[in-house]
């Protein structure tokens, strides 16, 4: 974000208008309820008015990054996601937010009031929580001009309008088969070509440098799925190694397990083996910082790399995962058998776990839980699921 470090942002109540459909005392119900949890929002050096009924403006100061507004954003989802209980009646508050840089002494208020309006319309629009106000992008709307490429402009599109989902497949204990948690798997829902997986355009998205805002987008999405699931679940993202290398993607993790009140050890960061073994010691204190932070620490592809057992050793990992490339051929191959079963052994050894990729028959299935290896995940059980279809037939959802 530039250099103001305050936000002017303008925060409406969905249903605290419904005079036409509720009576008066429910209304003014929520309207105080709608006060009294934006009070417990902000903090003590914000300020914060109603402007109406269901709408009130906001100035959040001491806000440094785009990722400290996501941060307060999700704050905000987190205060308003319980409905409010009024005569025995479930009454749902859903808000929506618009925002704007604001600098208290050189600012025109006006102009601000009036930007921070167009960023919550296009939240509205859009359905997201919120949007930030920015001058380029309302340009960019205003014009078919742009100086960035047409596939970067295509990808900040979807990314901008909720076209990126996460689907999750299931990941299910070896002995009992009975499911454990989750890998997050981000698809593409393309206007035009349909639902896109992750080779489709991972590679693009480090090459157009969009893969940090991605990264961000998945890991709060699925730190937020956890929050509303079991507290046993977990769920599994693997994230880009060289991103791991920088500290701002460390501190959003912790600040999204704090912002949704998630346990971190139900988070599982997994880094490709390639790079998580022998990167030098900047990996090491990484991966070292993230289990601190009680985040489990997964080696994927395991395998595929140049790992050395003095490597191996020094890794600050809780489990490892076998590469598909071998699980699929372990029952045709006895080298790939071998690999499996080596690996298995070896990690265990040091008292990791050991989850298998790539499990697409019961009968490799059974001949894993046969080698004790501890969880597995393939289209035997279930292909990666959309978020809502994954909670129907997992019940996942937990109860409000």
């Amino acid at each position: 974000m530039p250099s103001s470090n305050s936000i002017l942002g303008l925060v409406e109540l969905a249903n605290g208008n419904a005079g036409d459909t509720r009576s008066k005392s429910t209304n003014q119900v929520l309207h105080d309820v709608f006060g009294h949890r934006l009070a417990g929002w902000v903090r003590s050096n914000d300020q914060w008015s109603f402007l109406n009924d269901n709408r009130a403006c906001v100035i959040l100061r001491d806000i440094d990054s785009a990722d400290e507004l996501a941060m307060a954003a999700a704050k905000l989802d987190s205060v308003f996601k319980e409905p409010h209980y009024h005569l025995g009646q479930a009454l749902p508050l859903v808000v929506t937010a618009g925002f704007t840089e604001f600098d208290d002494q050189e600012s025109d208020l006006a102009l601000a009031m009036q930007q921070a309006g167009i960023a919550l319309n296009q939240a509205k629009q859009s359905e997201n929580l919120f949007r930030l106000f920015s001058a380029a992008a309302e340009a960019e709307n205003r014009s078919d001009e742009s100086g960035q490429p047409a596939e970067m402009r295509e990808m900040q599109q979807a990314l901008d309008t909720n076209q990126f989902q996460l689907h999750y497949q299931p990941k299910v204990h070896a002995g009992s088969r009975t499911l454990i948690g989750a890998e997050a798997i981000i698809h593409w829902h393309h206007r035009e070509h349909g639902i896109l997986p992750p080779d489709a355009f991972i590679e693009r998205a480090e090459r157009e440098d969009l893969i940090k805002p991605l990264t961000r987008w998945a890991i709060k999405s699925a730190i937020s799925r956890l929050a509303r699931w079991p507290e046993p679940l977990s769920i599994a993202l693997n994230i880009c190694p060289a991103l791991l290398l920088e500290d701002d993607i460390l501190h959003f993790i912790k600040d999204a397990l704090t912002a949704f009140d998630v346990t971190p050890a139900r988070l599982n960061v997994e880094v490709s083996e390639q790079f998580g073994v022998g990167s030098g010691e900047h990996m090491l204190a990484q991966l070292s910082r993230l289990h601190d932070i009680g985040v489990t620490v997964t080696i994927d592809r395991f395998g595929t790399g140049s790992s050395s057992l003095a490597h191996f050793r020094d890794l600050p990992v809780d489990e490892v995962k076998i590469d598909r490339s071998f699980v699929e051929r372990m029952l045709v191959s006895s080298k790939d058998f071998a690999i499996v079963k080596a690996i298995i052994s070896l990690a265990h050894s040091f008292s990791l776990r050991v989850v298998a990729d790539g499990v697409d028959s019961i009968a490799v299935a059974n001949q894993l839980t046969d080698m004790r290896c501890d969880v597995l995940q393939g289209n035997a059980f279930d292909d990666p699921l959309p978020a809502d279809e994954f909670a129907l037939e997992y019940r996942t959802q937990s109860t409000p």
